[in-house]
């Protein structure tokens, strides 16, 4: 007899076909039994105990053997983890999280309740399980298939991500070190943060409502970058193409999310997702003198937490210096002035 049939997520990986012949009786005959029970099911109402009960078990649903013999073309790297991370923030960090455990409020109100990806459920099923899961979605759960959206070579990196996840339950000193000593603060008290060249969230009060000078997509993100009324004026008075210098006082924000393909849409357009970060610049130039009259800021952004962070931009402190992508990266255009962004004429 040809080795096909169906491997349980919820079962070690290598079962014999005997076992999964049996398994796959038993789905069908759960099937028969409940099939009626669960027509009109739905995430927005209470179930029933029965659906309850089927939803639960439907979290260790068979898949292809074959399907799960295949082997991840992708290197575990850290830029495949990287770009994984971004197209699981952009379509999967909604129910799952943006730590992955389950616990977003949508999640948490599924039934089942979305799964927490860092526990050994989750962690011991291979990439190729994983990509089999991903791509065809869980019947009885909330669990969409997702082989319409999401690529192939992303699924792959999104199995590559999930395994770099910390496995629940384990303990680091990054888990235990307050998040005061972090750097990370609430929305509504962000204004509290300053990086080490002394520039300061609290200097960008109000940036949300700033207006737009022009927005980008680069790669895995879409950005806005917005202009202080001192900007604005002084991109219309023709800065810096004509050679002027912007004034001190002049400040920009450019908030960056991670993209996301919007497939219900027409034309399936890129749309923002998850805030990933905002960076700052302010012109002084007494101040930065040393950076071209410009000083820089990075700030992450926590989507599960609500919170901002220093920016991690490799500097030890974290932006300790403007060497990794401030005063360096801006080099590039000195002849601007410093600044890469064109104003977008309207």
């Amino acid at each position: 007899m040809p080795e096909s049939g169906l491997m349980w997520m919820g079962g070690r990986r290598g079962c014999d076909c005997c076992v999964a012949l049996k398994r796959k009786l038993m789905v069908g005959a759960i099937g028969l039994m409940f099939g009626a029970l669960l027509q009109g099911c739905s995430a927005g109402k209470q179930p029933s105990q029965g659906e309850t009960s089927l939803a639960d078990a439907a979290k260790d649903v068979a898949i292809p053997l074959e399907a799960g013999k295949m082997n991840n073309p992708l290197p575990e790297t850290g830029e495949v983890v990287s770009q994984g991370q971004e197209v699981f923030l952009g379509s999967c960090a909604q129910c799952h999280g943006a730590d992955a455990r389950g616990d977003s409020d949508l999640g948490r109100n599924m039934t089942p309740p979305a799964m927490d990806l860092t526990s050994a459920h989750v962690q011991h099923w291979s990439d190729a399980e994983l990509f089999w899961i991903i791509q065809n979605g869980v019947r009885l759960t909330g669990m969409p298939a997702w082989k319409s959206s999401i690529s192939d070579n992303d699924t792959w990196k999104l199995a590559r991500y999930i395994h770099s996840l910390p496995h629940a339950g384990a303990a680091s000193a990054s888990t235990t070190v307050p998040s005061q000593a972090q750097g990370v603060t609430s929305a509504q008290d962000k204004y509290t943060l300053k990086v080490p060249n002394g520039l300061a969230f609290a200097e960008f009060r109000g940036y949300e409502g700033w207006p737009v000078i022009a927005i980008s997509h680069n790669g895995g993100a879409v950005a806005a970058i917005l202009g202080n009324p001192a900007m604005i004026n002084a991109y219309k008075e023709g800065i810096p193409g004509n050679g002027k210098p912007f004034p001190d006082g002049a400040k920009m924000a450019k908030v960056h999310w991670v993209a996301k393909v919007d497939a219900g849409e027409p034309g399936a357009p890129t749309v923002p997702g998850v805030q990933h970060d905002v960076d700052f610049m302010v012109k002084d130039s007494k101040r930065f003198a040393d950076s071209g009259g410009w000083g820089y800021g990075v700030f992450e952004f926590d989507a599960a937490s609500g919170k901002f962070r220093l920016g991690n931009l490799g500097d030890k402190p974290p932006q300790g210096s403007d060497a990794k992508c401030g005063f360096a990266c801006h080099t590039a255009v000195k002849a601007k002035d410093y600044v890469f962004t064109a104003y977008g004429q309207r």
